[in-house]
């Protein structure tokens, strides 16, 4: 336990891991998604001569993926960038660097990877890397965080070992690492651990119950097809009836999904409704499910009205969704038009309208775009995904970026000095006086006030100076 705890030892067989690694290439994971190449490079270079960061992103909508490869010159270089550079926060993140692996073989077989839980909240990575970098050559280590960048309780480890891996599960599993017994243990991915739940699992979820009943006719009614371990039944916010029943064994609960499932049971489900009865699902797995459920309609609906979705803007504050199927319905079929409102009902100015034909869409594009409608011309053109929208905007954000000419230097000051900082102001020079018009002024002799002012200076002039009266000179 005082050897898990002790301050982090230098890795003495990292040379033998670059020696494997001689294209220098390292991974940095877990950046913020707005790290930029530039970040990166002014980070690395202080280690050695880089060749190229790459920040990989998506090919739609250019964001970074949260992950970026960083290639040197020397491979000497990258191994100092791994040890000095691991967990280096930028924009209050610790990144992850580990060495770059072209084969991924290794990385998806699992061998060598650990899975720990039950961790304390003051764990993080750099902790967790001097725990384990004990029992051999870590790969990759990582701490998982939500949000707000705080320990979820559990991380990984990944040796380049199995060996290393057994040695670790053997030595710590059940141990106490800051006061709490964590669990050490080989990494399962989730679709196996999914795939096994949903073979053996002994939880059933209900729903679909009537109102009133009670935890007595619960297990009355499910305990004809096994035995039950435990029960326990909830409303919702809305007092909807629902509930858990643990069976001892498997085959009785698949038991109780197959008999109880979409049917109506008078004594459990309202009149008219059928019970829900299924395995019990965690949340993250429900979530999962359901959004890749809701990514498959988005998809197909994507792809069945391409073309034919137009989005329409600059529309008067009067035009509601009638007016706009009216303008619109000359062009073709139109599955559906609405204007987006805010939430008191106004307006937004924008809205869409959808074809059952693309050709019809076209020529609605062709001849309503700068159309008036009630006061206002609109803007008609194909409508597009948020993500679609904003990396087509960057893209020619980018390009007129690199069209503007560069601003020249300023010029240097005639005599030498310091440039100007700020442009010259205009000067403005008034017209001389007629002739006589002020001889009082320009000739002391001349009476009324003679000698109240003369045509040359009251103090010395100073060599190089300019003459007071002329641009650039001092006020008289």
């Amino acid at each position: 336990y005082s050897v898990l705890l002790c301050s982090r030892k230098k890795n003495l067989s990292v040379t033998f891991m670059a020696a494997q690694h001689q294209n220098a290439s390292l991974y940095v994971g877990d950046l913020s998604h707005d790290i930029t190449e530039a970040m990166l490079f002014d980070l690395f270079k202080a280690v050695g001569p880089v060749l190229s960061i790459r920040v990989c992103r998506d090919a739609g909508t250019r964001r970074s993926l949260g992950y970026a490869y960083v290639n040197f010159q020397n491979p000497h270089d990258a191994e100092r960038a791994l040890e000095t550079l691991n967990y280096h926060q930028i924009r209050t993140k610790p990144i992850r660097i580990m060495w770059s692996h072209r084969d991924p073989g290794l990385r998806k077989s699992g061998a060598g990877n650990i899975f720990i839980k039950n961790l304390h909240k003051s764990i993080d990575n750099q902790t967790l890397y001097d725990t384990f970098s004990q029992f051999g050559n870590i790969l990759s280590c990582k701490v998982a965080t939500d949000l707000n960048q705080e320990s979820r309780g559990y991380g990984f480890v990944h040796f380049e070992s199995e060996e290393s891996a057994k040695a670790a599960i053997e030595r710590v599993n059940g141990m106490l690492l800051k006061s709490l017994p964590v669990f050490v243990g080989r990494f399962v991915r989730r679709t196996q651990r999914q795939q096994q739940n949903q073979a053996d699992f002994t939880n059933v979820y209900i729903k679909e119950l009537k109102a009133g009943l009670t935890v007595e006719e619960l297990n009355k009614h499910f305990s004809e097809y096994g035995e039950i371990a435990n029960s326990c039944l909830k409303t919702d916010k809305r007092g909807r009836g629902f509930a858990f029943v643990n069976f001892k064994t498997h085959a009785a609960a698949a038991a109780a999904v197959a008999a109880c499932h979409d049917h109506e049971v008078k004594e459990m489900s309202g009149e008219g409704q059928k019970l829900y009865v299924q395995r019990a699902q965690r949340k993250s797995e429900r979530q999962e499910e359901l959004r890749k459920k809701f990514a498959q309609l988005r998809a197909k609906r994507i792809n069945e009205y391409s073309g034919s979705n137009l989005y329409v803007k600059n529309l008067d504050d009067t035009v509601d969704d009638k007016q706009l199927r009216a303008a619109f319905e000359r062009f073709g079929d139109i599955t559906s038009a609405k204007v987006m409102n805010d939430e008191k009902g106004v307006s937004r100015g924008f809205g869409f309208v959808c074809f059952r034909e693309v050709e019809a869409a076209n020529k609605a594009i062709s001849d309503m775009n700068g159309h008036l409608l009630g006061t206002k011309p609109l803007y008609v053109n194909v409508a597009q995904r948020k993500e679609v929208r904003r990396a087509t905007l960057e893209i020619q954000y980018a390009a007129r970026v690199s069209r503007v000419p560069p601003v020249p230097a300023p010029a240097q000051q005639m005599g030498g000095g310091y440039p100007q900082m700020y442009p010259p102001a205009p000067y403005f020079a008034a017209p001389p006086p007629a002739p006589g018009a002020y001889p009082y002024m320009l000739n002391p002799a001349a009476g009324r006030g003679a000698g109240m002012m003369t045509a040359g200076p009251k103090w010395a002039q100073q060599p190089g100076m300019p003459m007071a009266g002329f641009p650039g000179g001092p006020m008289p």
